[in-house]
């Protein structure tokens, strides 16, 4: 084999259910379930999204860990998709490629989780004036007010809110490559950990009044940018712009979009029982668990309903 051949040339089968690859790992002794190889699956698309394009053979280490450097991701996501990518280089040898595999490092695992922000910051903040569109000012107030992943926002569409209800029924995310899946974050296609959560006043009112003036149903995403939907890098660096243009100082705090839903759930916690917010936000435990995949919808929005008056003081 050729050694310039593309890393998604490599890659292009593996961790594919019923794939050669997969049966091949299966006779070393190494099974895999569903959820695991989606999850292989999903890293090869971030390793292709950033070296598909290049041959194997020219990757050096400073290539890998100078771009792992660069972006804000856990210590544990680095190390993952740097054990795919070793992953990719033993595919390249049973193809017959001779390739040397840069001697990887591995990243601590005790990141520092996102910090949370001040009632006064939150208030400065979410000043429709201070974000570059009416989109992504909608899609960081959903965040923040409903307690959402920003994969979880990015992937809203039309459907999951019920303005009558006023509630909003997370059943799926969008991945960094774009795909959105339809069961949430910690779930895969055989227990989706769907779950419902409240809609405050304050966002009710003003996603009422997108919609409508959008024309969106269905299907259809709320947010968008160019008529697709908003990057992950994108929505990251404008968060960090509106940041900086309200004048909140980090200092040595942790403030990135997660910190919205961390701010939620400090926030919540001051007016609702912990067993609620845990259901609102997802959080899994064994309880959580037998809630999420045992309960129908109407069920959910009965046991979710009283937190409504928690998130309508989350800016006081």
């Amino acid at each position: 084999m050729k050694p310039e051949i593309l890393v998604k040339e490599v890659d292009v089968s593996m961790f594919v259910p019923q794939s050669e690859h997969v049966q091949r790992l299966g006779m070393l002794g190494k099974t895999f379930t569903e959820k695991t190889l989606q999850q292989k699956r999903c890293f090869i698309d971030f390793i292709n999204a950033q070296f598909g394009e290049r041959p194997l053979a020219s990757l050096t280490l400073q290539d890998v860990i100078g771009y792992l450097m660069s972006v804000d991701r856990s210590g544990s996501w680095k190390n993952t998709f740097i054990g795919t990518l070793k992953a990719v280089y033993q595919e390249a040898a049973w193809q017959g490629m001779n390739v040397v595999m840069p001697p990887f490092p591995h990243f601590k695992r005790n990141s520092k989780k996102a910090d949370v922000l001040t009632t006064e910051e939150l208030n400065r903040l979410f000043r429709p004036e201070h974000w570059p569109s009416r989109e992504l000012y909608l899609l960081y107030l959903c965040t923040f007010t409903c307690g959402l992943r920003l994969g979880e926002a990015r992937g809203l569409l039309a459907r999951q809110i019920d303005i009558e209800k006023r509630v909003m029924v997370i059943d799926g995310f969008c991945r960094d490559d774009g795909f959105r899946t339809d069961y949430c974050k910690k779930g895969w296609n055989e227990d989706k950990k769907w779950r419902v959560v409240t809609i405050p006043d304050i966002t009710l009112s003003q996603i009422e009044m997108y919609l409508r003036e959008r024309n969106l149903s269905g299907e259809m995403f709320l947010f968008t940018r160019n008529g697709n939907i908003i990057r992950r890098e994108y929505a990251e660096t404008e968060f960090k712009k509106v940041l900086k243009r309200v004048h909140i100082e980090k200092g040595s705090r942790r403030l990135v979009p997660h910190s919205l839903r961390f701010s939620y759930v400090t926030r919540m916690r001051r007016n609702a029982e912990t067993d609620l917010v845990r259901r609102l936000v997802g959080h899994t435990t064994i309880e959580q668990t037998e809630y999420y995949t045992r309960v129908v919808i109407p069920e959910m929005i009965d046991a979710v309903t009283p937190a409504l008056p928690a998130a309508n003081k989350l800016f006081q």
